[in-house]
């Protein structure tokens, strides 16, 4: 980029911290930080609410505190900062700790936002204390903070994981009564909790209701109807739905076509697993890695020579599409190939293992 009198941005920083955090190095994401002007590119707060973000995300949250006490003169540290902190002591269940810099802010004149209230509030509910939550949010409703969709949709989803879905229904009952308008993101909290702390039938309801509300239902809504209805045993109705999900234009992710495969695959119904997996590969959605790992073990359950056969093919056509197999997946396709009869076809997993740097010691081309 120099050579080229091109310099870096504060994305390209951005993206330099992401990287060095997620690979252990959070060490070195700080000094890039504070070598920033030697690049032509100054610290300002937002670069360093950018690497208190990154540090706290990945859960180096006393890192992300003690740098930014030493920085946030210099920096002018401000509400989101200390809401980027906040959250961090909530993402590892340190509530007390994001109580007090909730305090802090205050003492240092800054006006909590609904933000800062809305990050302690998912805190507690996260940190399983669920009655400090619901104090907390009595607490913001008696000092009149502006309640938003947002709240709610933390309380609902909050009392549902606790099991507590009286109390939720209660909320996302409650929020209609005072003029806050759920958003598809609330009856999709609410729907995930009945799927799965109530009854599916239950949610159902919710989902048609949300419906005939003028909601439209995104990929999130369906995968969380979908899953329930496969958890529930009724595949034929969570076919239903995947076809209704596309008719309403909405693509299925790979995580809900894995869903409804693993489930096919677990009622040993392989047929109409694979017969899903065609689909996915000819529409707009791909198979990930997962997907294939699903089908290769579910290939073994039958014990039929047919079966592993299509186990090899799936584990070449994976190696195609450029995912690596572990080397236990290889020896097992590779050993029930060789149980099975099928050894020229071994013999054409064997050089595709050697291929990939995972050819067993034992074995010879």
């Amino acid at each position: 980029m120099r050579t080229r009198c091109i310099g870096p941005n504060p994305k390209t920083f951005a993206i330099i911290f992401e990287r060095y955090v997620s690979a252990g190095k959070a060490d070195r994401a700080v000094k890039v930080f504070l070598s920033m002007h030697e690049y032509g590119c100054s610290q300002d707060l937002h670069s360093f609410n950018t690497l208190l973000d990154v540090l706290c995300k990945s859960k180096r949250v006393e890192m992300a505190y003690s740098f930014f006490k030493v920085f946030r003169g210099r920096f002018r540290a401000d509400t989101v900062s200390y809401n980027i902190i906040a959250n961090g002591w909530c993402l590892i269940k340190r509530t007390p700790k994001a109580l007090e810099i909730l305090k802090q802010m205050v003492e240092r004149g800054f006006e909590p936002t609904i933000s800062t209230y809305n990050i302690l509030l998912k805190g507690f509910f996260r940190a399983d204390q669920i009655k400090e939550a619901w104090e907390f949010f009595l607490q913001m409703k008696k000092r009149r903070c502006e309640i938003d969709v947002i709240t709610y949709t933390t309380v609902v989803h909050g009392f549902g994981v606790a099991g507590e879905i009286h109390k939720a229904r209660k909320v996302f009952n409650e929020m209609i009564k005072v003029g806050i308008l759920p958003s598809v993101a609330t009856y999709n909290a609410f729907i995930q909790v009945l799927c799965k702390k109530d009854n599916l039938e239950n949610a159902l309801v919710v989902f048609e209701e949300m419906i005939q509300k003028g909601y439209v239902p995104n990929a999130t809504t369906y995968a969380v109807i979908i899953r329930g209805l496969c958890h529930a045993g009724k595949m034929v109705r969570a076919m239903e739905f995947m076809e209704r999900m596309k008719d309403d234009e909405c693509i299925p992710t790979v995580q809900t076509y894995n869903v409804v495969i693993r489930y096919f695959c677990e009622a040993g119904d392989l047929e109409k697993a694979l017969e899903i997996f065609e689909k996915m590969c000819s529409g707009d959605c791909l198979p990930n890695l997962d997907t294939y790992n699903i089908l290769i073990s579910a290939m073994f359950v039958r014990k039929k020579a047919d079966d592993l056969l299509v186990a090899g093919k799936l584990l070449i056509e994976m190696v195609d599409r450029g995912f690596m197999p572990r080397r236990f997946i290889f020896n097992r396709v590779l050993n029930g190939l060789l149980l099975t009869g099928n050894q020229a076809f071994a013999k054409d997993i064997l050089r595709v293992q050697s291929r990939c740097g995972k050819l067993p010691r034992h074995f010879k081309l």
